[in-house]
């Protein structure tokens, strides 16, 4: 069975490990090794605990399940004002279930929150200039590069990242 939830509190291991397995298996040579083998776990915990324990009123953060197991999530801020629209922090899905649908199924779902929540079509995200298999699903669901620009990264480096915007988000 396939269906989408909130996080809740006791969600807070199951995000973290996905999230750093997401960047242990990405994110390599463009992290230090020494964070992304040593840090990231510890980490994405303190980040998840306090997403999910101090929300902002909005945010929303979604899981994906397939038979009761945790196979992708997204973290977004709705905003009305933004002039890129809602923000997508995080879209991480498991990295045997790439391939299957389930990161456009969360773009998706964060859509039509945007939508109903805030009344925003568009949506926006940022992601590290060497994730070439992101940024290609990126633009295959229809996202168009915006900007190019540099931001230290969890761990101390500093990388380049690209901002991708959808002016709405059709899957």
């Amino acid at each position: 069975m396939h269906n989408f939830r909130i996080a809740t509190h006791n969600d807070i291991e199951t995000i973290a490990n996905l999230h750093a397995l997401s960047w242990q298996n990405s994110y390599r040579g463009m992290l230090t090794d020494d964070y992304l083998d040593n840090h990231v776990l510890a980490d994405r915990i303190q980040v998840w605990t306090q997403k999910i324990n101090e929300p902002p009123a909005h945010q929303i953060i979604l899981l994906k399940e397939i038979d009761n197991s945790v196979v992708g999530f997204v973290c977004a801020y709705g905003s009305s004002t933004d002039n890129f629209g809602t923000f997508i922090d995080n879209l991480h899905v498991l990295p045997s279930f790439k391939g299957k649908g389930i990161g456009r199924d969360l773009m998706k779902e964060v859509s039509n929150w945007s939508l109903q929540h805030f009344n925003q079509p568009k949506l926006y995200l940022k992601v590290l200039e060497d994730n070439h298999a992101a940024r290609f699903f990126y633009e295959k669901v229809g996202g168009v590069k915006q900007a190019d620009f540099s931001e230290i990264m969890p761990g101390g480096k500093s990388v380049n990242v690209c901002r991708y915007v959808w002016q709405k988000f059709k899957s």
